[in-house]
């Protein structure tokens, strides 16, 4: 028998792997850039804006994952929905987007370990996370997802800690410096820089949240994708929103946001300016925790994409062979192997890089997220057109086609804002021609007729039995 991915992973593993997908590095430490750089205001606001776009992302796309539940996710979608070169450039997209996010979350781990040990070389810590990160992805799925459970289950109750901590700081129940209350909101911190900034930031923060739609990869892996994805996609979304848009508003409200920055964090300096003592080094231990876990999820990704972007001709054949235990060991090993050349950046500037790197991600994540708008937009038209009905969907997105237009001409604003700033502008240079790159090989390859069509025949055949079956 032909080995293939096994379907693993139970519904509470895909709650606890889209959580922990996406609390990483761009809430323990992208958000202490975001809040200095926007102010204690605009920092929630950029969190909650681009939250409300992800919440019309992960309405589409849990419509079509649940419908084809496959791990090539939004690049078989826009392959298929859109064109076979859309998903190609989608698909090989997400792979290096993916993979310079395991750098960035190497490069974190390696800043915080620093801390603790400050005379050993980050790149050696780089290299423990990576090869932990490695040996867990070789495992099987069932592993990787036990161990995203319970990691993210640690920044869950973490984070929740951190949130009831800074409230009790903020009425001057703890802490020496009484009831802080709203002192930190002034005119001159709400938004230092203006709703520029906060718009500027916003780039930053689409990154944060790249990993919420690691539910509808791992779909492909899933026990009953039909009732688990849904379920996921409902519930994951709001609590993660809660998380960002909550936390990043304490760290405004009860530490000055120009002391904090990329490389002291506010989750720590809270808890330091409660008295809890242990709790900063605690503090920093979880976030160690987290960004390897959020690597892992990232690691996971990465390699399905690839798989898939193989198994449909648009990446080498070796890529899309999977062991007999479900796992795609090729796929991992080069996906792996792009995060470790992340090392080299600790050589320039750790701090700096780290910023670099999440300013090359947001723009990258643009095509991503515009990918999965665009085929949403066109999957319903596709679903008819090739006998299928609307109504029988067993899940339905929302304000549909208006959500996922509004989102698109909101995705296109942000790209203008990125070219236009001289803060951004060098990773728009970088952007536009890797898509140009993306683009012209998936048309090569296209028209030499390598792209093999993915198979959503018993799918659309369920959709379209679903209406005979409850009439008869």
């Amino acid at each position: 028998m032909k080995n293939e991915l096994k379907r693993g992973l139970k519904s509470r593993h895909l709650n606890m792997i889209a959580i922990g997908g996406t609390i990483g590095t761009g809430l323990f430490l992208a958000s202490g850039y975001n809040i200095e750089k926007a102010g204690v205001g605009g920092g929630p606001l950029a969190y909650l804006i681009i939250g409300i776009l992800v919440y019309f992302l992960m309405m589409g796309v849990g419509e079509m994952s649940t419908f084809l539940p496959t791990s090539g996710a939004y690049q078989t979608f826009a392959g298929l929905f859109v064109h076979p070169v859309f998903g190609f450039a989608v698909g090989w997209n997400v792979w290096v987007n993916a993979s310079i996010s395991i750098g960035a979350e190497l490069v974190g781990g390696a800043m915080i370990m620093q801390q603790f040990f400050p005379g050993i070389n980050p790149v050696v810590w780089c290299i423990v996370i990576g090869v932990g990160i490695l040996l867990l992805n070789l495992i099987t799925v069932k592993a990787y997802g036990e161990a995203e459970f319970w990691f993210a289950g640690i920044k869950v109750v973490t984070i929740i800690a951190f949130m009831i901590t800074g409230i009790l700081m903020i009425i001057g129940v703890i802490g020496s410096k009484g009831p802080i209350g709203f002192s930190n909101w002034t005119s001159a911190s709400f938004m230092p820089n203006g709703i520029w900034a906060v718009a500027l930031v916003s780039i930053g923060v689409i990154w944060s949240y790249l990993g919420v739609e690691t539910v509808t990869i791992a779909a492909g892996e899933t026990e009953n994708p039909q009732v688990n994805v849904p379920k996921a996609i409902k519930t994951v979304f709001f609590r993660i929103v809660l998380f960002y848009v909550g936390s990043v508003t304490i760290i405004g409200l009860v530490v000055p946001y120009k002391n904090v920055d990329v490389l002291h964090n506010g989750y720590a300096g809270v808890f330091a300016m409660a008295g809890i003592g242990f709790g900063a080094t605690l503090m920093n231990v979880v976030i160690l925790t987290s960004l390897a876990s959020c690597a892992n999820s990232v690691v996971y990704i990465a390699s399905r994409m690839l798989m898939a972007l193989a198994q449909e001709g648009k990446a080498p054949k070796v890529f899309g062979k999977i062991n007999s235990r479900g796992i795609p060991v090729p796929a991992i090993l080069l996906t792996m192997s792009i995060g470790f050349i992340s090392i080299l950046t600790n050589f320039i500037s750790p701090d700096k890089v780290f910023v670099w790197l999440i300013s090359i991600a947001g723009f990258n994540t643009l095509l991503t997220w515009f990918g999965i708008l665009l085929s949403h937009v066109k999957f319903r038209k596709w679903l008819v057109k090739n006998g299928g009905k609307v109504e029988n969907l067993k899940f339905k997105a929302s304000f549909y086609p208006t959500a996922p237009i509004i989102a698109l001409i909101f995705l296109i604003a942000i790209a203008i804002a990125m070219a236009t700033s001289p803060d951004t502008r060098f990773s728009f240079l970088i952007g536009i021609p890797m898509m140009a790159l993306y683009f012209g090989i998936g048309y090569w390859q296209y028209k030499k007729g390598n792209m093999i069509p993915p198979s959503y025949s018993e799918y659309l055949e369920a959709n379209i039995k679903a209406e005979e079956s409850e009439n008869s």
